[in-house]
């Protein structure tokens, strides 16, 4: 019967024929009836499925790209990267003079402690800031301040009058106005898209920062070797410029959640007995710590890696930057595809490892060629390990307490200048390579005494707005209940 059917070109489906030969339609197909006369129901078609009868979401994934549909993202991505760019000018400059000033590893080692060391403080301001007015403004506003502390340094080279300390009070100032709006500016990361987004888009966004960090560096290396430190910092100066007003005219998707009306100190209880109540995210907060105050110190070192160990100038020292900047912009991509592959434990854990391991390695290395590749590896494998770090405290967090959550995860990274001035300390003692060696056992060591000792639930995404469906892919969830009052927080 099908044989016949095939050589009539008449089929048992709608418009489906052999090439060459007209179908013969069955009767009721225009009509939207069965060949019985019975009206024929219709399936439900998805929309943008080609007619396939499933759920959208489980047959068109989100792409780690998908964010930079929304035009809002697109232009934070812009203004991100004229003022990442612009801060990895500024951070190889800075490095540099110091160590040409005053010869130190000790006192290089300062430069990126300043300015991390305020994230200590101020990010707990800066999370109130983030609640309590626009976000938008509060990054223009810290953003033109951050442009007067470069173009500050910039008259100082130009004048030929800069010294050491200059460059540290900079920095200072540069590190306390970084730390009181950076929560706002990853807060508004999340509102920039619609809520099924918001992993790619943070995901994505750590990936500015990371084209940045080639961009910046091999801009700024390239000036610095051919122009001179004074040209260089003017550069830094002129590239934050476009991103004000850029950041300034920012519109969000949607408004932030967050009821955040109390007293500062209330409030900030309130976060921290969140995070100490929720196992998730305490384990977290205590994986990144022990990474951020060993291993991940290894940045610090740099300038004299480059010039004692390596034998390279400014170009060397630039080089191994944009190296880095590579491999961090791969890890930042590829984190959240990874991370859904992997699960987010098991990936923290073996990028743990693994960064540690290639630290050591670096330390080991006196071969300019091979410290370039094991540098662009370790700052893909830490990339990936703080990424899927931010990620899932961000997501797993209730709306409510996200920007307080946001700002405890900054000040973990406050305490990494505590780690660069012991790693400077011992490089002074006992050299560069040492002291590598030094953090990134002491990493190894930290990571795997948390994984035997401390336990985790599932990250719970608190953004999944998918309906409920026996096709779509089970969600685990951690049970836990949230009180009417946040003052008392009961995570189970």
């Amino acid at each position: 019967m099908r044989f016949g059917l095939l050589l009539t070109g008449t089929t048992t489906k709608p418009n489906l024929h052999l090439p060459g030969r007209l179908a013969t339609k069955l009767p009721g197909h225009d009509s939207g009836a069965t060949t019985e006369g019975r009206p024929r129901r219709k399936k439900p078609r998805a929309p943008g499925t080609g007619g396939l009868h499933r759920p959208v979401y489980e047959i068109s994934r989100i792409g780690p790209f998908a964010p930079l549909g929304h035009t809002q993202f697109r232009h934070y991505t812009i203004a991100a990267l004229f003022s990442f760019s612009a801060f990895f000018v500024h951070m190889l400059i800075r490095g540099w003079l110091v160590n040409e000033l005053t010869g130190s590893p000790l006192l290089v080692s300062l430069v990126p402690v300043l300015f991390i060391a305020p994230m200590l403080v101020f990010t707990l301001v800066g999370g109130e800031l983030a609640d309590r007015f626009k976000r938008t403004r509060v990054i223009a506003t810290g953003e033109s301040i951050v442009f007067g502390t470069y173009a500050a340094l910039a008259v100082l080279i130009l004048a030929d009058v800069v010294q050491a300390w200059h460059v540290l009070v900079l920095t200072g100032v540069h590190g306390v106005t970084a730390a009181t709006y950076a929560p706002s500016r990853q807060s508004l990361v999340g509102d920039l898209v619609r809520p099924k987004l918001q992993r790619a888009a943070l995901g994505l966004s750590p990936a500015m920062f990371n084209l940045a960090q080639i961009a910046g560096p091999l801009v700024g290396g390239l000036v610095l070797a051919t122009a001179g430190t004074g040209a260089a910092a003017v550069l830094g100066a002129v590239l934050v410029l476009p991103a004000i007003p850029i950041f300034a005219s920012l519109r969000p998707v949607a408004k932030s959640q967050s009821s955040h009306k109390g007293s500062f100190l209330l409030n900030m209880k309130q976060g921290a007995a969140y995070i100490a109540n929720h196992q998730t995210l305490r384990w977290y907060l205590v994986a990144g710590f022990a990474l951020v105050i060993t291993a991940n110190t290894w940045v610090a070192l740099l300038p004299p890696l480059a010039k004692d160990v390596l034998g390279q100038g400014a170009g060397g020292l630039a080089a191994l930057q944009v190296s880095i900047g590579v491999g961090a912009l791969l890890g930042a991509v590829l984190s959240v595809p990874i991370g859904s592959a992997m699960g987010e434990k098991r990936l923290t854990i073996t990028t743990g490892f693994l960064f540690t391991g290639l630290v050591l390695a670096l330390a080991l290395s006196e071969t300019f060629l091979l410290s370039l590749v094991i540098a662009g590896l370790a700052a893909g494998v830490a990339t990936l390990y703080f990424v899927t770090n931010m990620i899932t405290m961000q997501l797993t967090a209730s709306p409510e307490f996200r920007s307080r959550v946001i700002s405890v995860r900054f000040i973990m990274f406050g305490f990494g200048p505590f780690g660069m001035i012991l790693l400077g300390s011992i490089a002074e003692f006992l050299g560069t390579q040492w002291a590598l060696g030094i953090s990134a056992i002491s990493g190894a060591v930290l990571l795997g005494l948390i994984t035997v000792s401390m336990k985790t639930g599932k990250a719970v995404d608190q953004t999944d707005e998918r309906p409920k469906s026996r096709l779509a892919s089970p969600v685990t969830e951690v049970k836990q209940s949230e009180p009417s009052d946040p003052s008392t927080p009961k995570i189970a």
